[in-house]
């Protein structure tokens, strides 16, 4: 292929793949794409998926303060009020309030939904009083007329029953805790992180048009932490390219004194992240954050096969000579690379198996220019490099010592460790402990329910599981009287069972009884005769009318409730009791091992989910370690006829055992997130190590690697030290652990895999 159709080949792939990104690119944060995604219990998925995409995913708990409460009053009204009119937002809710509900879709159907045998004619009296009061209580005439249909509030009371319970007070017809007013926004279901993005920069939007005058708004709830997390990382990622390009500048100005091979470094580095972007968002339609933020920054790690090129090229080698000397170990460092992170397919976690897509198309694609491109593009480059000291090289007893104390000392720290490895899921949650404590206040103010202790029961029969269901409630309202909970939401209390419903309506009384009664209680009052009729109607109606169905929930003001606590799922019924404010997690503990019932159907999501995590991070750790163990042996089958290559390994194994023990001492507990960080830093202590190894005794060529290797670690470690210091704690747990373990990996692999001194 002749040079000009190589560069045009070239402009073609880099052309086509920026095309592609900037018609498709969809960057997203949701975090459960580094939860284990084939999980073996149905009920466990069921859970997991539902605390991830439920209603509570797109919950925004909101609070204003800094003003006088007629102000916030009126602020919490007037973002009510412009809110309801977005498409963005389902329903937003500041008060309890029941005013519109004569045209409600279930209103009809009250006597079947709630128990009600108050039909003599005292009780209808005492009924028929109240709503005198409320005609002379300045009562909206909305409500008014739902009385006079409901005048036993039936269906007010069902729905106090199956709506938020909170222990907010209501000043000037809003919520507020304090001097604070509260509001809940539920976003639209399913909608993208955009979509979320879009709906919260509205909310904020929307507070400041109406003139706040000091008064701020503080927001909460996992989408804002997704949003903001999201922010975060593309930040990161804007710093660390920031850093890199300046960390570039300098090296190529001030040790290689060109401009053109940094030109040459930037088209390399540029043209593998674009093709690795492009292959990862055609495979899986769109490209995780920490992905994105991690892979850039490890194929900065790429720059060190265009510097090996450039530090091996001078005015007697050209780039193409250059090449064909340092084309194996360059190989075999890209092929450990690659190896490494294809031991991260198939462990069950989506976000792992992206990242290893991601990053193994980089490594392939900056070899491939590399080898390929490069060259033509330094035919007739004169290289006049700075030079490094290549340092004194150790006796064999020397490297004997050393490796013994960089292998030895961090495994028997490490091995004295307790609870070293975190499987515990909220240490993937980016948000701060100040906002995890503040959503915590508002949730249990505003009665949310909780995300974590729940129970779950199925079957194929609907009957079966909403009887089922009534029987833990039965069970659950005993906690409830013992004050060990706040209370209990669940499908039973807003789908009663076909039993049940038809219980009620033969309970309730036939026509001409109730119209008598109606007439005594309402005698000396000063209603119209006829003022009670739709009343009377409603109830004789529901003694005939079919019994209510999980479908007649449709587009109803229940609708997104009982979807969340009764759904079908491959044709199987699942229903969810949720818990409000526990009080005792202890007592409540006790109380559900003590009955069979409630044993067998509860479950912790974070208990479950990190159980789950920890049988997938040992199966991943395995392999990590089944594939340094394949790599050592490997290495052993070259040193049979070279003893040298022996040492090759050695930096590997230390950089990852002191990478570890640095965690430890810091304090912090090995998650997921730091096998990311190993894979780079073995990747990275093999290429240091064949480099340093595979020149022997050639100190030209020693002196060429050492070039290269030495700017590479300073290029990786300064790079990685921007995430180290990241607000997203996932990225400031890479950072650190690559830092560490490529410092530690460049030290002895200079010391160790370099060829021995055999005159000492």
């Amino acid at each position: 292929m002749t040079t000009i159709s190589r560069n045009f080949l070239f402009f073609i792939i880099v052309a086509a793949s920026a095309w592609y990104l900037n018609n498709n690119l969809l960057v997203v944060s949701n975090i459960e794409q580094f939860m284990p995604a084939d999980i073996r219990d149905k009920n466990a998925q069921v859970l997991i998926e539902k605390s991830q995409k439920g209603l509570s995913a797109n919950l925004i708990l909101a609070q204003i303060s800094g003003s006088n409460d007629k102000e916030l009053s009126r602020l919490s009204r007037a973002l009510k009020l412009n809110l309801e009119k977005k498409k963005s937002f389902s329903s937003v809710i500041n008060s309890q309030n029941f005013n519109d509900l004569k045209h409600e879709k279930l209103l009809k159907y009250r006597y079947l939904l709630h128990s009600n045998n108050t039909f003599d004619i005292d009780s209808l009296r005492h009924n028929f009083e109240k709503l005198l009061t409320a005609f002379t209580a300045d009562t909206p005439s909305e409500f008014i007329d739902y009385l006079l249909i409901d005048p036993q509030s039936v269906f007010l009371d069902y729905l106090s029953l199956n709506q938020i319970k909170t222990t907010a007070k209501q000043k000037n017809g809003v919520w507020f805790v304090g001097n604070k007013a509260l509001l809940m926004i539920q976003i639209q279901k399913n909608s993208t992180i955009e979509q979320q993005d879009l709906a919260i920069k509205t909310i904020k939007n929307t507070f400041e048009a109406n003139k706040p005058s000091g008064a701020k708004l503080l927001l909460s709830g996992a989408s804002i932490v997704a949003v903001e997390m999201r922010k975060n990382i593309l930040n990161t990622i804007q710093y660390a390219s920031f850093a890199l390009i300046i960390i570039m500048f300098f090296v190529f100005v001030f040790i290689y004194r060109s401009i053109y091979l940094l030109i040459l470094a930037i088209i390399t580095l540029a043209s593998s992240i674009l093709i690795a972007m492009s292959v990862t968002q055609m495979i899986f339609s769109q490209i995780h954050g920490i992905v994105l933020a991690f892979g850039i920054t490890a194929l900065g790690v790429c720059l060190d096969y265009p510097l090996h090129v450039f530090s091996n090229t001078c005015t007697k080698v050209s780039a193409r000579n250059a090449i064909k000397k340092i084309l194996k170990p360059l190989k075999i460092g890209v092929l450990t690379s690659i190896f490494a992170y294809m031991a991260l397919i198939g462990t069950g976690f989506d976000g792992l198996t992206q990242l290893a897509i991601f990053a193994s198309i980089g490594l392939l694609s900056t070899l491939l220019i590399s080898v390929y491109f490069l060259p033509l593009w330094m035919q007739n480059t004169k290289i006049n490099k700075r030079k490094i000291p290549i340092g004194k090289c150790l006796s064999l007893k020397s490297k004997i010592f050393i490796s013994l104390l960089v292998v030895l000392l961090p495994a028997i720290f490490l091995s004295q460790q307790a609870g070293l490895f975190n499987t515990d899921i909220s240490q993937l949650n980016p948000a701060s402990i100040a906002s995890k404590k503040v959503d915590a206040d508002l949730r249990q103010v505003l009665g949310s329910e909780e995300v974590n202790h729940v129970f779950l029961t199925s079957d194929k029969n609907l009957t079966k599981i909403l009887t089922e269901t009534q029987e833990i409630q039965q069970q659950l309202k005993k906690l409830v009287a013992q004050d060990i909970i706040g209370g209990t939401i669940s499908a039973d209390t807003l789908l009663p069972d076909k039993k049940t419903q038809k219980y009620r309506q033969e309970q309730l009384p036939n026509k001409e009884k109730l119209k008598n009664n109606v007439s005594l209680a309402m005698s000396k009052m000063p209603f119209k005769q006829d003022a009670f009729d739709n009343f009377i109607n409603d109830i004789s109606s529901s003694k005939t009318m079919p019994l209510l169905n999980y479908q007649d929930f449709e587009e109803s003001l229940m609708a997104s409730k009982i979807q969340s606590l009764l759904f079908i799922q491959d044709g199987v019924w699942y229903s969810l009791i949720r818990v409000i404010d526990i009080k005792n997690i202890n007592k409540f503990k006790q109380q559900v091992n003590n009955s069979y019932l409630l044993k067998n159907t509860y479950y912790s999501i974070s208990a479950m989910a990190g159980n789950i995590m920890n049988d997938y991070l040992k199966k991943t750790w395995t392999r990590l370690f089944a594939m340094l163990l394949l790599l050592f042996a490997i290495t052993l089958w070259f040193a049979y006829k070279d003893k040298n290559r022996i040492w090759i390994v050695l930096p590997v194994f230390s950089g990852v055992l002191i990478s570890l023990s640095f965690q430890a001492l810091l304090g912090n507990s090995i998650n997921i997130f730091h096998l990311l960080s190993l894979l780079l830093v073995i990747g990275l202590g093999f290429d240091y190590s064949l480099f340093f190894n595979y020149e022997n005794n050639k100190m030209i060529q020693l002196s060429n690697s050492t070039h290269a290797i030495t700017i590479s670690a300073i290029t990786t470690i300064m790079t990685f030290s921007v995430l180290a210091f990241s607000d997203v704690n996932v990225l400031s747990s890479i950072g650190q652990i690559v830092v560490i373990g490529v410092f530690a990996c460049f030290i002895i692999a200079k010391f160790i895999s370099t060829p021995t001194n055999k005159y000492e």
